[in-house]
């Protein structure tokens, strides 16, 4: 299975091809469980729906076309469930579900990310940069975390988000715009207030 590409192991699981999905869970499941992470910052959130991204992809099996990347059709249902879900808790909601789950304001990072060997400045960053993300607005956060941490370019980013590329565009713009402002006092307190 391992020589088959992902568009030719999707056309085996249109058949119920049990052992092609699974290969496809086996090549894509650390990067949608990223995909979740980076959106939410939180390791129970990022493995649900990582399972639901992968059960609402065998349920749709006989409506594959590979009309495209097989990467971009799994992160347009993985992004639909993303924002279905977001919808329905509300964002006051999941923002009061999520300081109950960490009142320290740290990240619950899945358990494969050991930062614990890292030297304490980089986890302090990195979590700083987590939370940063997570405080996005949905659209700016879906654009940074696709183009940025998966590495899509804008083409395939709009593809997954039903949108222009201009969109991607400028939504990437504001999105490092408003990191670059709420990650400023962290700059400050490393480098200090004078140096800008």
């Amino acid at each position: 299975m391992g020589t088959h590409t992902d568009e030719e192991l999707m056309s085996l699981v249109r058949k119920q091809d049990i052992s092609a999905f699974e290969e496809l869970f086996r090549r894509y499941d650390q990067r949608v469980l990223a995909f979740f992470w980076r959106l939410c910052a939180n390791r129970q959130e990022a493995e649900d729906g990582t399972q639901e991204t992968f059960l609402r992809l065998w349920k749709a099996r006989v409506r594959y076309e590979p009309t495209g990347k097989f990467s971009t059709y799994l992160f347009q249902i993985a992004k639909n469930h993303f924002l279905h879900e977001r919808e329905k808790q509300g964002r006051r909601l999941d923002s009061q579900q999520r300081s109950a789950k960490n009142p320290d304001g740290g990240a619950d990072e899945p358990a494969s990310w050991d930062t614990a060997h890292g030297p304490m400045l980089a986890g302090e960053l990195q979590a700083a940069v987590v939370e940063a993300v997570a405080r996005l607005p949905e659209s700016q956060r879906l654009v940074y975390v696709l183009t940025e941490q998966e590495e899509m370019s804008y083409k395939q980013a709009a593809e997954v988000l039903n949108c222009p590329v201009g969109t991607v565009s400028s939504r990437k713009v504001e999105a490092v715009r408003r990191l670059r402002e709420l990650l400023q006092p962290l700059r400050d307190e490393l480098l200090g207030d004078g140096e800008r």
